[in-house]
This record gives C-alpha cells, sequence and structure tokens, in this order.
C-alpha cells in the first residue's frame, strides 16, 4: 500500500519542486564578464522562457525550475554566443562558463572588433583597449587615457593623489618618475591588453600606495607560432623612435614569449621659475631648459612556460630596462631683478651622465587540485643601478665676471628579493584566498661631491655621503568572496611588518623602524533588478617613501638649489571608502572619501637669507579627498562610441611651518574626459579616437596648481590584407598640458610652469607574423617593491 501512494503521488512531484540553477561566467582568462544576456528555455515547453542579466561579478540564478530538460543561451557584445543543454534534475551550480572572445579572421589575421571598452567589476574598472585605435599608441598614453587617471609634470595621479602603485600584470614596475615615463613609452600599446584602475585594491594586492594602475599585457592560449615587428616615430620639439619585435610560440606542454624594444630620442621638458627673496627686495628669474638624451634604451621581456600536465604549470621569465649611454645637458639661464629693476644674470650649465639598468628575474610555479582550487608560489630578484653623475659650472655676468664649478656624483645600487605564497578555493561556501609574502631590499647610495680648484677637483667631506638602507616586510592576507542571492560580497585582511634600517656616514647616526599594520578591505554589491545596482567599498592602505627620497644627501641642480631627502620619513597611512550606484552598466555615479596621514611630499622651500630654493622632501599632516565620479558609455551607432567621465572633487591639505604654526590649503576642482570611438570602415580596419580631458586645478601641499587640458587625436587603418597596421596620434593639440605651481605663505612666493614636450605627433607601423588569431591571455609580470625605486 505504500508503495502504491507513492506511485499514485509520483506525477505530482514535477509540479511541487522549486529548484535553483546557478553559475558563473567567466572570459578566457577567468575574469568575471559581468551584466551578461542569459535565457533559459525547456527543451518539452516552447512557451516557457526565462531570462536574466549576470551580477557584476558574472554571477546568474534560476529559480522556481521544475524538472525538465534546458538550454541555457549567453549572449555577450564582444563575446561568442554560447549553448548548453542541461539536465535539471535537483538545485545545481554550472562549472564555470568560459566564454570565448569574437575574433573576426581573415588571413588568419584578427581585425577590430567593437566590443566594451570600459567593464566596472566590483572592486575594479578595466580600460579595455586590445583591437583599438589606442593599440598604435605606447603603455603611458594608454594609462593617461585610463578613466579617472590624470597626468600633470610627467606624473600620474588618481583622485588627487600621486601615491599610485603601477604593476604589470599584477607585480610592481621597479620605477619611477621620469624612469617609469621612459620605460611606459617604450612599451607599445600592441602589447597591452588593458588596464585596471583598482581604487580600492583587495588584499591580495600588496597594501603599498593609495591605488593601484595594473597594465595587463597579452600572451596566447593556443598551440602555434605568432609573432610581429613594430616601430614608431614621435616627433615633438625633438624626436623619439622605437623599433620593436613581439614572438611567442607554444607547443604541448612549452610556450615561450618574448619582446625587446630599442628606443632613442631626446626627451626633453621646460621649466619656468620665479621666485620673490623678500629680504633682499629681489625677484629671481630662471628657465630650466632639460634635453635628455636617451641614445639608446633596450627593454626586453622574455618568459618561458612548461606544464608537464594539466595541473601543473612552472613558468621562468626576466625583464629589464637598460639604458647606459643616457645623458642630458640641462641649461639654466638666471636674470635676477631688485626692486623692480635689472640687477644682473648668470648662466648655468648641467652636462649629467645618467646611465640605467633595471634587471628583474622571476620563477613560479602553480599546481592546481581542480578547477577550483590552486596553490602558487613565486620567487623574484630585481637589481637597479642608477647613477647621475653632475658637472656643474656657472659663469656670474656682473662688472667682474667670475666662474664656478663643481662635480655631484651619485650612485645608487638596489637590490630587492621576495617570495610570495597564494593559495585559492572556491568552496561551497564561499571563494577563499589566501597568502604569504616576504620581501627584502638593501639599497647603497653613495654621493661624491668635489669643488673645482684652479687646474683640479678636490672632494668636499662637508656635502659628500654614503648612505645604506634596508627594508624587510614580512605579510599575510585572506579574503572571502561569496554570492548571497542579490548580494556579491567580499572581505580580506591584510597584515604587514616592516623593519627597516637607515644608517648615513654624513650625519654619523641610525635610523631604525619597526612598525606593524592591519589593512582591511570590504566591498558589497546589490543587484536590485536588472537595472539598479549599489555598492560600497572601504579599505586601508600603505604608501612607503621611495628609497631615493630617504637619503639625506644634497643633490644641487646649480649653485642656488638642490634637493634634499630625509632618512625619518614616515610611511602614509590612508583610509578610503565610497559608495556607488550604477543603472544598466551604462551610468555610473559613485562618491568617495579618503583620508591620508602623513603623506610624502616634495615641497619647495626658499631660503631668503642665502637665496637658494631647495626641494625638501618630507611628511606633511594630512590630505582629504572628498568626490563624486560620473561616468556615462553611449553607443550612437555601431560605428559611433562616446565614453563620459566628470565630477567635482574637493582636495584639504595641511602642513607645519619651521615655527610650528599649522596652515591649511584647499580647493574645490573639476575633472571631465570624453572619449569618442569611431569605426569609420570595419571590414578596412579603419578606426579613430577624439579625447579631450580638463581638470579645474588642485593643490600640492601648500601650493596651487593651475587648470589643465588636452585634446588628442589618433588613427589607425589596416594593411596587406590586415596583416599590417598604421597609426596616427596628435597628442595635446594646443599644449593645455603646460602647468603652474605656484606657493604663497608666509615668507614663501615662488611658482614655476612645468611643460614636458607633450605636443607631439606619432606614427606608428606594425607587421603580424605567423597566426595572429591565437587567443590572449595575461603574461606573468614583475613584483611589489619596485616602484619605489
Amino acid at each position: 500500500m505504500r508503495i502504491l501512494f507513492s506511485l499514485l503521488l509520483l506525477p505530482m512531484a514535477g509540479f511541487t519542486q522549486n529548484l535553483t540553477l546557478s553559475g558563473h561566467i567567466r572570459d578566457e582568462k577567468h575574469i568575471a564578464v559581468p551584466y551578461a544576456n542569459i535565457t533559459l528555455k525547456s527543451s518539452k515547453d516552447s512557451s516557457f522562457n526565462q531570462r536574466a542579466v549576470a551580477t557584476p561579478d558574472g554571477a546568474f540564478k534560476f529559480a522556481g525550475l521544475a524538472k525538465d530538460d534546458y538550454k541555457i543561451l549567453i549572449n555577450v557584445v564582444g563575446f561568442v554566443s554560447f549553448e548548453q543543454s542541461v539536465e535539471v534534475d535537483r538545485d545545481m551550480e554550472l562549472p564555470i562558463i568560459n566564454l570565448q572572445d569574437e575574433v573576426s579572421q581573415l588571413a588568419e589575421v584578427q581585425i577590430t572588433t567593437i566590443k566594451p571598452k570600459i567593464i566596472r567589476k566590483i572592486d575594479r574598472v578595466e580600460f579595455s583597449v586590445e583591437n583599438t585605435v589606442l593599440s598604435s599608441a605606447n603603455a603611458w598614453e594608454i594609462v593617461k587615457r585610463a578613466p579617472g587617471v590624470q597626468s600633470g609634470g610627467g606624473e600620474l595621479s588618481l583622485r588627487g593623489s600621486k601615491s599610485i602603485l603601477v604593476t604589470i600584470n599584477d607585480k610592481k614596475v621597479y620605477l619611477s618618475g621620469d624612469e617609469l615615463k621612459a620605460f611606459l613609452e617604450s612599451t607599445g600599446g600592441n602589447e597591452v591588453k588593458s588596464v585596471e584602475i583598482i581604487t580600492n585594491p583587495p588584499a591580495k594586492y600588496d597594501a603599498s600606495g593609495s591605488a593601484v594602475i595594473n597594465i595587463k599585457l597579452k600572451n596566447n592560449l593556443q598551440s602555434g607560432y605568432k609573432g610581429s615587428i613594430n616601430s614608431s616615430h614621435t616627433q615633438g620639439i625633438y624626436a623619439k623612435s622605437n623599433f620593436g619585435t613581439n614572438q611567442y610560440i607554444k607547443g604541448q606542454k612549452f610556450a615561450a614569449a618574448a619582446n625587446y624594444t630599442f628606443g632613442n630620442g631626446i626627451f626633453y621638458n621646460e621649466i619656468s621659475e620665479i621666485t620673490d627673496y623678500v629680504v633682499q627686495q629681489q625677484t629671481w628669474y630662471n628657465t630650466l631648459r632639460r634635453k635628455n638624451f636617451r641614445d639608446a634604451e633596450h627593454t626586453y621581456r622574455f618568459n618561458v612556460e612548461y606544464t608537464p600536465d594539466s595541473l601543473n604549470t612552472i613558468t621562468i621569465g626576466t625583464n629589464g630596462y637598460i639604458a647606459k649611454k643616457n645623458h642630458a645637458l640641462y641649461l639654466i639661464p638666471t636674470a635676477i631683478y631688485e626692486n623692480g629693476q635689472y640687477n644682473y644674470s648668470f648662466d648655468t650649465r648641467n652636462e649629467r651622465s645618467t646611465p640605467r639598468s633595471n634587471k628583474a628575474y622571476n620563477i613560479s610555479y602553480e599546481h592546481r587540485f581542480s578547477a577550483k582550487e590552486s596553490l602558487n608560489l613565486n620567487a623574484d630578484f630585481t637589481k637597479d643601478l642608477n647613477r647621475a653623475d653632475q658637472d656643474i659650472s656657472t659663469i656670474y655676468h656682473v662688472a667682474d665676471s667670475y666662474f664656478s664649478r663643481f662635480k655631484n656624483n651619485n650612485d645608487q645600487q638596489i637590490r630587492l628579493f621576495s617570495t610570495q605564497l597564494d593559495y585559492r578555493n572556491n568552496m561551497p561556501l564561499f571563494e577563499l584566498e589566501s597568502g604569504l609574502k616576504y620581501s627584502k631590499v638593501n639599497a647603497d647610495n653613495k654621493q661624491d661631491f668635489q669643488q673645482y680648484l684652479p687646474g683640479s677637483f678636490a672632494a668636499d667631506p662637508a656635502l659628500s655621503n654614503t648612505y645604506r638602507y634596508d627594508e624587510s616586510v614580512l605579510a599575510g592576507y585572506i579574503g572571502l568572496h561569496k554570492e548571497i542571492k542579490n548580494w556579491s560580497l567580499k572581505a580580506g585582511l591584510r597584515a604587514e611588518h616592516t623593519a627597516t634600517l637607515g644608517n648615513s656616514s654624513q650625519q654619523q647616526e641610525m635610523n631604525r623602524q619597526s612598525y606593524y599594520n592591519l589593512f582591511p578591505t570590504l566591498f558589497a554589491q546589490n543587484k536590485l533588478n536588472d537595472s539598479h545596482t549599489l555598492g560600497l567599498s572601504y579599505g586601508r592602505r600603505i604608501s612607503r617613501p621611495q628609497y631615493s627620497y630617504l637619503n639625506p644627501s644634497k643633490t644641487y641642480f646649480s649653485p642656488n638649489s638642490y634637493l634634499v631627502g630625509d632618512a625619518k620619513l614616515k610611511p602614509a597611512i590612508t583610509d578610503k571608502l565610497s559608495i556607488s550606484y550604477a543603472y544598466k552598466g551604462n551610468y555610473r555615479a559613485e562618491a568617495y572619501y579618503s583620508y591620508e596621514q602623513n603623506p610624502t611630499i616634495q615641497l619647495p622651500f626658499q631660503d631668503n637669507v642665502n637665496n637658494l630654493l631647495i626641494q625638501k622632501v618630507t611628511n606633511i599632516p594630512g590630505n582629504r579627498y572628498y568626490g563624486i565620479d560620473f561616468s556615462a558609455n553611449f553607443q550612437l551607432a555601431p560605428w559611433f562610441t562616446i565614453d563620459l567621465q566628470a565630477g567635482p572633487n574637493r582636495v584639504e591639505s595641511s602642513f607645519k611651518l619651521s615655527d610650528g604654526t599649522m596652515l591649511y590649503n584647499r580647493t574645490n576642482s573639476l575633472n571631465a574626459n570624453i572619449d569618442q570611438q569611431y569605426i569609420i570602415s570595419k571590414s578596412d580596419g579603419f578606426s579613430a579616437n577624439v579625447n579631450f580631458s580638463f581638470t579645474t586645478g588642485g593643490i600640492q601641499g601648500p601650493a596651487k596648481v593651475s587648470s589643465m587640458s588636452s585634446l588628442n587625436f589618433s588613427a589607425s587603418k589596416k594593411l596587406f590584407s590586415n596583416r599590417a597596421e598604421i597609426g596616427l596620434m596628435i597628442s595635446d593639440v594646443y599644449r593645455g598640458e603646460k602647468m603652474t605651481v605656484s606657493s604663497n605663505y608666509a615668507d614663501q612666493r615662488n611658482s614655476f610652469t612645468y611643460y614636458g614636450d607633450t605636443q607631439n605627433i606619432r606614427f606608428s607601423f606594425k607587421y603580424n607574423l605567423g597566426n595572429n588569431a591565437l587567443k590572449s591571455k595575461a603574461l606573468k609580470g614583475e613584483t611589489s617593491e619596485q616602484s619605489r625605486l
């Protein structure tokens, strides 16, 4: 009877079940694909048709299902349509669905396709440039155009802060300032897959820097050979050229990727300074014209990957930047006026030899226990050599003219080692990430100062110095990620212990620091419905000073100006909070606040008694940043897309005078960026881009920064059955990137105007070899202490 009763109820079982079907959508690099359109159809009932839209983290879920055979269809612009049959007989979570990039092929060569350029995720914004007109630019130009990034004076900033960590494939670039700019300028845009803007990095990332700009380079997934040769010529005030090649080959178990670029040219910038020395009632005018001759720059990258089976991968790689023939000529004419009348002048000539080499080596091992669980171990070693020999001579044009001369030679060697262990497990309850890292830095700096005596040079012990700096950081992190219905939650905690020791022979003292910090992160997103999404994020970061800033030696540029560091600089701690709203993935608003405690800045300070202009590296009490970012994407036609980004912001900065008086500097400003993309002829691979950006001004500690703007135009065209591509880029059309920085407080009255030869025209050519339809993935990159060099 019991069996008979069960059989009678069996036909009703299908009507009483409430089953669910869920899954996650990823691209070929296992990165979440947001806002995908998903359709679920019944194989038996043609009238059944459920639709869903993937969350920003690529998750989807269908509920209220009966036992049945279904067909799932996924469509996303820029990816091949996906279709799969599935039998639902219980609550099911599908294996991760990996979508393939949509690639048009002609003679086995990839053609530009229309795909989303800006992808917003739970913890970052991805700026995709692969197969766009920007591929014909260089990495520096691409980063400058990324959402929210601003450039001025050859430096990058994000939401007002310059404490940015630049990484390549999630690993730090061990360069900063002009060297970082030169390195990125020598990296071709055709190597770049995308740029990630991570304003609040998760716990997996090193806590260094208030934000992360991660440049993702390309490699390939499929077996075969592909390569390219490329060249470019840039004409500004002076000319610059690059020639390079990319090579890739993959077999069943081995893969090798290599890139080499040779560059040369003259990199020019100009600084016009005005300083009022109130004690003497004098005004000094000078123009620093800096011509940096980079006669032979070599940038290379080489990786070998061995995959003995589907569960294990070993990668060995090296990359470097070598510029041993770098030299420069700085000319500094100076005129002195007293009470508005010309008094006298002098001309300074600074001849510099500036060889630089940066070589990094990496080995990593990855073991995949399953598709959801993996362990990765890697080790990195970097050696950085940086030398700056200066021969500075000055002629004074007075009644009895006279001549002075000195040499200021600086030799810096830095060795960095790091090792890291990462574990990932996508468990049924949550996704877990955890890891450990240890890094060690040794920096040696020797400065030799020599005064010119009639007939020879003599060492000046008072201005010479040897400085050694050692730093070790031990870190551990844990991160959890969970999808709960319409909620996406991600939280993490990173702990770092830092020990430093600085030893200066000139000051005959040792500076020892030891500190422990916790860095929590939290991300939450709620998809209210198919159109509306709310987000919240919080994070804490640390910005350690550049190694060269810790050197207390004086580095002279002329007899009346020098830079001096501080061995007792403190690290800056930044707390960041943001709230976001997104509408249908095309419109977004984000309100943010951050507080930066003890930031390091280069502060201009004038010595009114001795007529000196000193660039002091120091900590200031703090900076506060408030703002709202608005962004929108409009595809007005299949061939025309506009990306708009704009928002008001406020910056508040505090600093102390020598007498202990606290001063405050505040400003309100507006930033905007308008990017227009045109597909002139898709079949011919002919596309163009027009970009305009502006900022109404800002502050740097006690200084005010003027407004800046930039208008840029670029175009690219396929040739020779799409095997070749030519590109044209016109940057800073009307020299709007020129900026003025002025200080006016207490007895400080100085300003300077900077122009970095940003108005230029660039021609590029690329020719593809082999099968360039091979799919791409990210290359192995560099590590985490390098951005402070």
